[in-house]
């Protein structure tokens, strides 16, 4: 990852549609082989570029952009009072690149800024190696509704920072 191509930097409102279109494509691509579709679209559904303006305009939640070549390539979203990492994504055509690897490292800075030791978190079945490699324990399954029909096994992991 070369840093003349990517920037880590806070949100803005007018990232929120980029923010959109990285957190769908994510969700699509890099989740298609773990759950349903039924799952996916109930997902999907849940996505809109407004909660990226009520985080952004939260005291309690921080929301951070990776640019990758000067276009929004990836975000995490932190809710401090929770100490829980909301949401990490990458364009899933850009993984492998350490993008998500810097956003997480982002995150876990700005939870030590915030005089957090721990920082816990609900893994899509997918993504748990990706948090393992980089230090979380799993603590159990989980499941995630996204509507009342629907949920998702995920697991729910914490780090000690």
């Amino acid at each position: 990852m070369s840093l003349l191509i990517t920037r880590l930097r806070p949100a803005t409102t007018e990232d929120c549609d980029e923010i959109y279109t990285v957190h769908r494509l994510a969700v699509r691509h890099t989740c298609l082989n773990s759950y349903t579709p039924a799952v996916l679209e109930a997902w999907l559904a849940l996505l809109n570029p407004e909660s990226y303006k009520s985080a952004i305009q939260s005291p309690t939640k921080a929301l951070w952009v990776i640019e990758y070549k000067h276009r929004i390539a990836g975000f995490f979203l932190l809710d401090l009072q929770e100490a829980q990492l909301d949401a990490l994504y990458v364009q899933p055509f850009l993984h492998g690149n350490g993008l998500g690897t810097a956003l997480l490292q982002r995150a876990e800075e700005v939870c030590l800024k915030a005089d957090l030791s721990i920082l816990s978190l609900y893994a899509s079945v997918n993504s748990m190696s990706f948090y393992r490699l980089n230090g979380y324990e799993k603590l159990g399954d989980a499941m995630m509704p996204f509507n009342n029909t629907i949920s998702a096994e995920c697991i729910l992991m914490r780090k000690f920072l």
